[in-house]
């Protein structure tokens, strides 16, 4: 049996005849700010983003749920670039939905939740 040493050094030596490449996945890091109407923050916002995959982009790898924090930004872990589907729910304001393309070192997505809108009923008087 060999000891570590010589296993490493062989493990060296086979690198040097057998070159390994490395292919390094390019990562995002994403910084989500939500904004009401005004762009004022909005605290409290629940952040859920999605990672992507697949031709049609309909198999969901990752999922992060996310709180905004009192300035209204919420803090995401390093994305794999790609697609990301994004929605944000807060009390008060319209669920926003949006698919995003990771493309570059850092991004920043500024979300602006609008107000409800008037539900109307053909019930009314």
């Amino acid at each position: 049996m060999k000891s570590r040493r010589e296993f490493v050094s062989a493990l060296g030596a086979a690198a040097l005849v057998f070159p390994v490449v490395v292919v390094a996945k390019e990562w995002t890091t994403l910084r989500v700010i939500v904004q009401d109407d005004k762009g004022r923050p909005v605290p409290r916002a629940a952040v859920i983003i999605r990672q992507l995959k697949g031709k049609k982009l309909k198999n969901v790898t990752t999922t992060y749920e996310l709180k905004t924090s009192l300035e209204g930004s919420a803090p995401v872990p390093p994305l794999p670039r790609g697609h990301i589907l994004v929605q944000v729910i807060s009390a008060g304001f319209q669920t926003h939905g949006s698919q995003v393309q990771l493309t570059e070192l850092e991004q920043t997505l500024t979300i602006k939740l609008e107000q409800p809108q008037t539900q109307h009923s053909v019930h009314k008087k």
